[in-house]
């Protein structure tokens, strides 16, 4: 019953936002997000055809850390990444997080953009992540299989007025192996809503929730809450955000985080990304 009504509530909150702004269907929908990636996770946005991406990730410690570990400043974790833009509709993408050593690659296919003919934006994600760490590092023998895991989401996105964008994100992460004890499944759902509100021309808020269903994850590990800023210059965007995960890939802030935001296990993290175009007019 508890399911339901999560669920239930992001669809209601979809709805009537759609109905309490307006929205020119006559508007291109390429703009619902000003990038690739929100918070944590992906938007309905894919690259365009013929643009590379250059993308940084960074997540520091837990502000919980106090003054000796300067709020988490001393501890930090990265991810680079790529993504390339076969067409405006079809994204590839690879990159490396020192969180567990892990490789990741993933692609993006836009299903459905938002015009006059249809009122939302429906992107698909499909990714695998490799756990790069030694084997001596794992607790059990270790084989390549048990290093991977695969994650599937839809993304549903709608942007109402000039100002406001929602997401819904139904998402599986599939884990081959569990790496931690307790009440664990190998398949984890989850369902996830991210906001951006325009504040002023190169400046908005953003905020991503992650909810997973009851009885997938083993006690100590909590919903992901995200929330930040979004700086707008030309060639880039720069994201300012806390957040109670520090993986910056599916497998890890979806099924992987035990930081609890509202008890102040916190991380200030950014994201910067930068477009290069390879192919076609080159921007001015």
């Amino acid at each position: 019953m508890k399911t339901k009504f999560n669920f239930l509530s992001f669809l209601s909150i979809f709805f009537i936002f759609g109905q309490s702004y307006a929205q020119d269907l006559n508007q291109p929908g390429y703009s619902t997000f000003r990038d690739t990636r929100i918070i944590n996770g992906h938007s309905v946005e894919t690259s365009r055809a013929g643009n590379l991406k250059f993308i940084i990730q960074h997540r520091f410690g837990s502000v919980k850390d106090g003054a000796y570990n300067l709020w988490g400043l001393d501890d930090s974790t990265i991810r680079l990444g790529l993504d390339y833009g076969f067409s405006n509709r079809f994204t590839v993408g690879i990159g490396r997080s020192s969180f567990n050593k892990t490789y990741d690659g993933y692609l993006k296919y836009r299903i459905l953009v938002q015009n006059q003919k249809s009122p939302l934006s429906i992107t698909y994600l499909g990714a695998m992540a490799i756990i790069g760490l030694k084997k001596e590092e794992f607790n059990f023998e270790v084989t390549f299989n048990d290093r991977l895991t695969y994650t599937h989401q839809l993304l549903i996105a709608r942007k109402f007025g000039d100002k406001f964008s929602l997401q819904l994100m139904p998402s599986l992460v599939h884990r081959n192996t569990i790496m931690a004890e307790g009440n664990n499944q190998n398949d984890v759902f989850s369902i996830g809503s991210a906001i951006r509100y325009q504040l002023f021309k190169f400046l908005a808020i953003t905020g991503e929730y992650y909810y997973t269903l009851p009885d997938q994850l083993q006690e100590g590990y909590n919903n992901s809450v995200s929330v930040g800023f979004e700086i707008e210059t030309k060639g880039h965007v720069f994201q300012l955000h806390l957040s109670s995960s520090r993986g910056m890939i599916e497998p890890y802030f979806i099924a992987g985080t035990t930081g609890d935001f509202f008890n102040g296990d916190i991380h200030l993290g950014f994201n910067i990304s930068r477009d290069f175009k390879l192919k076609g007019k080159k921007y001015h």
